[in-house]
């Protein structure tokens, strides 16, 4: 069958060759001159920079897939069928006890992730120790994830597969419908799994309802059937029609409206057809329908996302780099004033520097608050559990409240991070604006009528060293693979998790790794009650400490980015500026060719006009589509 999401890599290449020609355009234009930071082997010019952020987010897309249902409900067997690879356990009792994040790879692979900073690289056979109940029941092992690669052809154009884990109980759980909304809030698209029959159970039912009230455009609904039910039509259909009047109906208690369509699989059919090579078989199952879907799905919304942003900021950063040709421009035509532009880039360089350190400093008086904001989020459970944990009467008891304690924190560490991250990213937006208009002033000052000055928010979230280290990764990756799918790693004493624009890590990760770590060992060397309660309670204050600190570093880390990130901005932006005086200079030396650099001048503002043309028709060609009429 042909590759996942082939059509978008198509495009996806298409963008990234009128890329590949700016930067070309670019090149020529600073006269191949080797702008360097030293040591580090990335360009320290703006317009480079800029170019390089665009090509790495393109080059290292991924659109992650979560798939989410109750315990025994075919979780894992369908993640296989749909790849066509055995990646993830299936067995009768519940099997997977923290997140598999399965992704390409050259070779099969795994790396465990543990709460205290350690990785461990295991072989795929080897995972199940570590993400099955019952070799790390309550996650006694601290792990926080697994990755794991796999050179299967499914997930070679960026495409991240999550197994989630499933509920401990079945038949109640206050905390796992929130749990698994949470996540499905940061996939690109969610897989929701039921199993019928036996009927689907008023747990699921629930869970069903809050999903279509939340979002239902990215969740496909799939109810997996046992092939002798799958196959019976009457059975079929009226398994169907029961689910689908569940789901309209709680479409409009929610005022939605949208298409409602469930899934029909035989998860156990696909892995066979899989593994047998079997394409009628494949087609029968259910499964060959839902991937069409999936990908479909993905391709217009996600990637068409991901492809009209790349362009939009091809464009704007073309239109910048012709700004600046008209800075040389300016220059060249009446070089005798040199000195005196000159003078007046200094003075405007020196209120540049000086009105950048006041917009930073601005702009982060806001982080306290927010900090204090997600600290408290994060300690929410631990009083909660301090109260309960005095009304337990029986060990039984205290091993249930460490498991659902586990999932609550859990909850509120997903929510911390995604609060921080959407304060932070707010904050950052702002100070963007500010940071252009500053820009915008210094070469306004230079040349009139340029372009604005228009630059990727993201370039204030990396640094330097990050963006090396992604696109070397990038360029490994491209070794085995025509497009790139990096993983970050972990890092140390925490949980951040380096993928896209996260700012604070998975903390809710962090946090179930470090329950299950800390508590399953106490409770399991002691019987008695009140030591296990005391011990417990210690430990609560040791798990809230740990993330505590974790918070306080990774938002340390975040703020000092920003502040490193601005300062080179400036700095490339003065470099690009003053290099124009640097060749100007040169070129006012030589009477006899001033012309023809003027010459040149008109040809680059032409060129980053056509790129910048260019980008603006892919800009078109990936618009979102009208809205349809929708019905339930």
């Amino acid at each position: 069958m042909p590759e996942f999401l082939d059509h978008f890599d198509v495009e996806r290449d298409g963008l990234l060759r009128a890329l590949e020609h700016v930067e070309d355009v670019w090149a020529r234009f600073q006269e191949r001159r080797a702008l360097e930071i030293d040591g580090s082997g990335e360009s320290d010019s703006l317009i480079a920079h800029e170019l390089g952020l665009v090509r790495q987010d393109l080059g290292t897309t991924q659109f992650t897939v979560g798939i989410f249902g109750l315990i025994k409900r075919g979780k894992s067997t369908l993640l296989n069928g749909l790849i066509g690879r055995e990646v993830s356990s299936m067995h009768v009792t519940p099997e997977t006890a923290v997140p598999v994040y399965v992704s390409y790879g050259d070779a099969p692979g795994a790396a465990v992730h543990f709460a205290d900073g350690r990785t461990e690289h295991v072989a795929v056979e080897d995972v199940h120790a570590y993400t099955s109940q019952k070799s790390n029941p309550h996650n006694q092992l601290g792990v926080t994830v697994v990755e794991q690669t796999v050179p299967v052809g499914f997930l070679r154009n960026g495409t991240r597969l999550i197994d989630t884990p499933g509920l401990d109980d079945a038949e109640a759980d206050e905390v796992y419908t929130e749990r698994t909304l949470q996540e499905l809030d940061i996939v690109d698209a969610g897989i929701v799994l039921f199993l019928s029959p036996p009927t689907v159970s008023a747990t699921e039912l629930g869970f069903l309802e809050q999903v279509v009230a939340r979002d239902l455009k990215k969740t496909f609904l799939v109810c997996n059937m046992y092939p002798q039910h799958f196959h019976d039509p009457t059975m079929r259909g009226e398994v169907l029609e029961y689910v689908g009047q569940r789901i309209v109906e709680a479409s409009r208690k929610s005022g939605r409206t949208g298409e409602v369509r469930v899934y029909p699989v035989c998860a156990l059919e696909a892995w066979q057809a899989r593994q047998n090579d079997d394409i009628d078989l494949w087609k029968r199952s259910g499964a060959d329908r839902l991937l069409r879907d999936l990908e479909n799905y993905l391709a217009d919304h996600a990637g068409r996302e991901v492809l009209r942003s790349a362009a939009e900021r091809i464009a704007r950063t073309a239109r910048m780099a012709r700004g600046e040709v008209q800075v040389r421009q300016q220059l060249l035509e009446d070089p005798e004033q040199l000195q005196t532009f000159r003078a007046q880039l200094d003075r405007n360089i020196a209120d540049l520097e000086h009105r950048f350190g006041e917009a930073v400093s601005m702009a982060l008086t806001d982080v306290a608050p927010l900090r204090m904001r997600i600290r408290g989020l994060v300690l929410q459970p631990f009083t909660r559990a301090k109260r309960e944990l005095d009304s337990l009467t029986t060990i039984e008891e205290v091993e249930a409240f460490s498991s659902r304690f586990r999932r609550q924190l859990e909850v509120a560490g997903e929510l911390a991070s995604r609060q921080f991250e959407q304060g932070f990213a707010d904050l950052v937006d702002r100070l963007q604006l500010q940071l252009q208009e500053r820009f915008d002033a210094v070469m306004t000052d230079l040349a009139p009528n340029l372009p604005q000055v228009r630059l990727s928010a993201k370039g204030l979230l990396v640094t330097a060293d990050q963006h090396q280290a992604l696109t070397k990764a990038e360029a490994r990756s491209r070794q085995t693979s025509r497009t790139s799918a990096v993983v970050g790693g972990l890092s140390t004493g925490g949980a951040a998790l380096l993928t896209g624009t996260a700012l604070l890590g998975p903390i809710g990760l962090l946090a179930g790794a470090l329950v299950g770590w800390k508590l399953a060992s106490s409770i399991g060397r002691q019987r008695s009650l009140n030591a296990v309660r005391q011990t417990i309670q210690t430990r609560l204050d040791e798990i809230a400490n740990t993330l505590l600190d974790d918070v306080d570093a990774q938002v340390q880390t975040a703020v000092e980015t920003v502040k490193s990130a601005v300062d080179r901005r400036r700095r490339a932006f003065a470099g690009d500026l003053y290099q124009q005086f640097e060749v100007v200079q040169a070129i006012s030396e030589k009477a006899d060719s001033l012309e023809s650099y003027r010459r040149d001048a008109e040809r680059f503002i032409e060129a980053f006009d056509a790129c910048a043309e260019r980008a603006d028709a892919a800009v078109e060609e990936h618009a979102p589509p009208e809205p349809a009429a929708a019905t339930a």
